[in-house]
C-alpha cells in the first residue's frame, strides 16, 4: 500500500530554495535537502552526513558529476538507507524523531561531496533532492580505473582522489573530470522519488506548495537572524506532498490547469507566448534545432530555480514593455540588469506594485494535438511575485525575472516566481509522459 506524506518545506537553507529534511543511514542523520524537479540526483555534503559513522553504507564504484548551469560537484556514489518522516518534533535528543507517518527506503543511491568549495553550491542546505526523471541522473563505473592505479578496494568511497595530489587537482576541476568520466562506462541511477514509486512506497505523483521565492524578512537589523527564527515565518514556509495532491483540499480552490509534459527527462513543457497585461502577446521561439536531443523543449518546470529564466529576446522584450507601463519603471528595472543586484536590493518604498502589471504565461495543455486556444493553457505571474518584499533585507525589494545564462540554450525556466502563485501536482503518472496540474491556492 502507498503512502501519502505531506512535509513541510522552507525557503531558508536555499536562500529562497525550498528544502525537505531526510533522515540518512542508520544514524538517521538528519540532512536538509534542496527540491529541484530541474535535477534527478539526491546528493549530500559529506560533512553534514558522516558517512563514516553510518552501518548502513555500501561503497560502490561509481561516481558521478552534475553541473547545474549555476555550480556544479562531483563524488562518489554509496548506498544507504533513507527514512522520510511527515512530522516531527524536536527533543532533548536531536536524533529522537516523533513522528506520524514515514517511508524507509533501504539500499538507496546516494551521491557525497567532501569539497568544501563544490559544496557552496547548496548554499546553508545539506544537498540536493532531485525530483526529475533518470535520464539526469547518470553515473559513471570507475571498477577499471581503479583497478589500474592500484586503489583498493576498487571503490569510490573513501573519495580516493584525495591521495594524489594530481588525480585530487584533475578530480577538483568538474570540465576535467567529466572528460575522464566518459572514459568509463555510463549506466543511469534510478532516482530516489522512481525507487519510491517502483517499490509501491508512493503513488508516482507529488506536490508542491510554497509562498515565495526570496526569504522574508519581517523586522529590521536581521543580520544576526538565525535560520531557525526565519524558518518560522509563514511566507518561509511551504508543503511537499509525497505520493498526493488532488486530496489536499485545504491547499487550493477551483479546478486545476494542466501543462503537458512532453519529455521526461526535465519537467519539459511547451512556452507559447509572455503576454504583459493585456499586450501583444511576446511569442517564445521554439527551442533550437541543435539543442533538441539535449533540452528536448523551449521551457522546463523548475522547482530549483528562484527565479523566471527568459530566454534573452523574451527577457528584452518582457523589460521593454514594464518599462513604457510607467515612467519610473525603467529605473527601478535598472539595477537588475546585474545578478549582483539580488544581494541588494533596492528600497521597497519606491514600489507601489498596484500599479505593476500581471504577467501571462501561455503554455501547451494536457490534451493539446494543435496549437489553437482551446489547445493552451494560461497562467498568471502577479507582480507580488515577480517582485519579492523585504528581501534580502527588512525594507528592501528584489525582481525575479532573470535573462538567460550565457551557456544555456534559448530554454525558459519557469521557476518559483509563477509556481508560488499556484498549489502545484506533477503527476508523474498521467498520459505518456506526465502532467503539471496547477490550482489557485487558497
Amino acid at each position: 500500500m502507498t503512502t501519502i506524506l505531506r512535509l513541510p518545506i522552507t525557503n531558508v537553507f536555499g536562500k529562497g530554495d525550498y528544502s525537505a529534511t531526510l533522515h540518512l543511514g542508520s544514524e538517521q542523520s538528519p540532512v536538509n535537502l534542496l527540491l529541484d524537479t530541474g535535477s534527478s540526483t539526491l546528493v549530500v555534503k559529506e560533512e553534514n552526513y558522516q558517512g563514516k559513522l553510518d552501518k548502513n553504507l555500501t561503497a560502490t564504484a561509481t561516481v558521478q558529476e552534475v553541473n547545474y548551469g549555476v555550480g556544479g560537484w562531483n563524488g562518489p556514489v554509496i548506498h544507504t538507507s533513507i527514512n522520510i518522516h511527515e512530522h516531527c518534533e524536536k527533543s532533548e535528543h536531536p536524533q529522537k524523531l516523533s513522528h506520524t507517518a514515514s517511508i524507509n527506503l533501504s539500499n538507496a543511491p546516494v551521491a557525497l561531496v567532501n569539497s568544501t568549495k563544490q559544496s557552496k553550491t547548496f548554499g546553508d542546505s545539506d544537498g540536493i533532492l532531485g525530483l526529475a526523471y533518470h535520464h539526469l541522473n547518470k553515473g559513471f563505473d570507475f571498477s577499471q580505473y581503479f583497478t589500474e592505479h592500484n586503489i583498493s578496494p576498487p571503490v569510490s568511497y573513501p573519495w580516493p582522489f584525495n591521495n594524489n595530489a594530481i588525480a585530487e587537482a584533475q578530480a577538483e576541476d568538474l570540465k576535467s573530470f567529466k572528460k575522464l568520466m566518459w572514459q568509463y562506462p555510463e549506466h543511469d541511477i534510478t532516482p530516489y522519488f522512481t525507487l519510491l514509486e517502483q517499490q509501491q512506497l508512493s503513488a508516482n505523483k507529488f506536490a508542491f506548495h510554497s509562498k515565495r521565492s526570496a526569504i522574508h524578512i519581517n523586522q529590521e537589523n536581521t543580520e544576526q537572524t538565525p535560520a531557525e527564527k526565519l524558518s518560522q515565518d509563514p511566507l518561509n514556509q511551504g508543503f511537499l506532498i509525497l505520493g498526493g495532491g488532488e486530496e489536499q483540499t485545504d491547499l487550493y480552490q477551483g479546478d486545476f490547469q494542466s501543462i503537458k509534459v512532453e519529455h521526461d527527462v526535465y519537467y519539459n513543457v511547451e512556452l507559447k507566448s509572455v503576454q504583459i497585461a493585456s499586450n501583444k502577446v511576446i511569442n517564445a521561439a521554439p527551442l533550437e534545432q541543435k539543442h533538441l536531443k539535449s533540452y528536448f523543449t523551449n521551457a522546463i518546470i523548475d522547482t530549483g530555480a528562484g527565479g523566471i529564466v527568459l530566454t534573452s529576446e523574451i527577457y528584452q522584450q518582457v523589460i521593454k514593455e514594464l518599462s513604457a507601463c510607467n515612467v519610473k519603471f525603467a529605473q527601478l528595472l535598472a539595477p537588475f540588469k546585474e545578478m549582483s543586484a539580488q544581494l541588494t536590493g533596492i528600497d521597497a518604498n519606491e514600489l507601489d506594485l498596484s500599479q505593476w502589471p500581471t504577467l501571462y504565461f501561455t503554455f501547451v495543455n494536457e490534451n493539446a494535438t494543435t496549437t489553437s486556444a482551446e489547445q493552451t493553457q494560461v497562467l498568471a505571474c502577479p507582480p507580488q511575485m515577480y517582485w519579492q518584499i523585504n528581501t534580502p533585507n527588512y525594507g528592501k525589494a528584489c525582481l525575479r525575472l532573470l535573462s538567460q545564462l550565457p551557456q544555456w540554450p534559448n530554454q525558459s525556466i519557469i521557476g518559483l516566481p509563477l509556481l508560488n502563485n499556484y498549489y502545484v501536482v506533477f503527476d508523474r503518472s498521467a498520459e505518456q509522459t506526465g502532467v503539471v496540474k496547477f490550482a489557485k491556492q487558497k
